[in-house]
């Protein structure tokens, strides 16, 4: 059983995967916690100080304690020492030069009390426009700061101001250039205006790794939830991120005139199946040499099949799978495709009252 994107998979799974070359030995979905102390260990004596949020080390450890690794719970190294030592290594390195860089302040977050926690949580919060997410300087911060509020690093306060500064510029770079926009915290109904308006400025749907797709992937976790950001601010991240992608494919022009026939732009994240998502995470893994890191277009199109399969098919879900694959196709999708299995779903939830869902018969 199968949805438009079956002719796809094997393309995005390449395109993507050239997205992430040369992105380091460490696949940090595939580590345990004794990698990520290890990894701690090897970049703090490299450094001379805590590896800072963002660092190599401080992603690990995030993944572990999240359980985003599937090996979170094992105690001993899962990565060879020396794998582990370079890893660390290069990115103690790559911090270095952009401290170097940027000049950016060397916070002693060990040494930090409550006071300063607080005003880089207000600093950086004015600067995004928003609460700094987990990850953050700024959370950091504060987590650090629980364990000894009374402490203080001495750090003068334009100091700390230019940290959270640097760091809220930092965050929202790595959010698709969305400034204005908690892509991690969005809720359902945000990420569907995403995706409305990118798809209008696109001209096409936004591929795997747009703002609108990534939105879309964090509201399936978390659907009621809300980034607290206003229509029109969501509405300019949108045209933003077009702007973006359409820079990125080489186009001058404008979004609106980019091209559709890019095989990653006709991959439809809502109507794959669980055979099509395990093939491109089967693909872009052969092609990657390791586990499509978060964000890809195989990580993606897992985590909705993933999420789908805990949610009971309703008449609504089966006729909105029903129109994009007819849209798509141009025709009524054929039998034993997604979309009449889904609508034969629904019918029979709705004739008993059942919670079958789409992980029950394989999709």
């Amino acid at each position: 059983m199968s949805s438009t994107n079956a002719g796809h998979i094997f393309e995005v799974a390449h395109q993507d995967a050239s997205r992430y070359s040369g992105t380091g030995p460490v696949n940090l979905k595939d580590i345990s916690e004794a990698d990520a102390r290890k990894i701690m260990s090897e970049e703090h004596k490299a450094l001379g100080y805590r590896p800072p949020p963002g660092s190599l080390a401080s992603q690990a450890q995030a993944a572990v304690a999240r359980h985003e690794t599937q090996r979170a719970g094992e105690p001993n190294l899962t990565l060879n020492e020396e794998q582990i030592r370079q890893a660390a290594l290069a990115d103690a390195e790559r911090i270095r030069q952009q401290k170097q860089s940027e000049g950016k302040a060397n916070l002693d977050l060990n040494a930090m009390g409550e006071a300063e926690a607080r005003k880089i949580m207000s600093d950086e919060h004015k600067a995004l426009g928003y609460r700094p997410p987990p990850g953050s300087l700024a959370s950091e911060a504060q987590s650090a700061a629980a364990k000894h509020p009374d402490a203080s690093g001495n750090v003068e306060s334009t100091i700390l101001a230019k940290a959270a500064l640097e760091d809220a510029t930092q965050i929202a770079s790595s959010n698709n250039g969305a400034q204005d926009v908690d892509v991690e915290n969005v809720g359902l109904a945000e990420a569907r205006k995403l995706m409305s308006e990118e798809h209008r400025a696109l001209g096409y749907r936004p591929p795997p790794g747009s703002l609108a797709a990534t939105a879309q992937s964090a509201a399936a976790k978390h659907p009621d939830a809300s980034a607290g950001v206003d229509p029109a601010a969501l509405a300019q991240a949108a045209l933003d991120d077009a702007k973006r992608i359409a820079a990125e494919r080489g186009s001058n022009a404008a979004p609106s005139q980019a091209s559709p026939t890019s095989p990653t732009a006709q991959l439809n994240l809502d109507t794959i199946t669980a055979p099509e998502a395990h093939a491109l995470q089967s693909e872009e893994h052969k092609v990657l040499g390791h586990r499509p890191p978060a964000g890809s277009a195989a990580a993606q199109a897992q985590s909705v099949v993933d999420h789908r399969a805990h949610v009971p098919v309703t008449k609504e879900l089966a006729a909105s799978l029903e129109s994009q694959e007819h849209k798509a196709r141009g025709h009524l999708p054929e039998s034993g495709t997604i979309a009449p299995t889904a609508q034969s779903l629904a019918d029979k939830n709705a004739q008993d009252g059942g919670n079958r869902t789409l992980g029950d018969v394989g999709l």
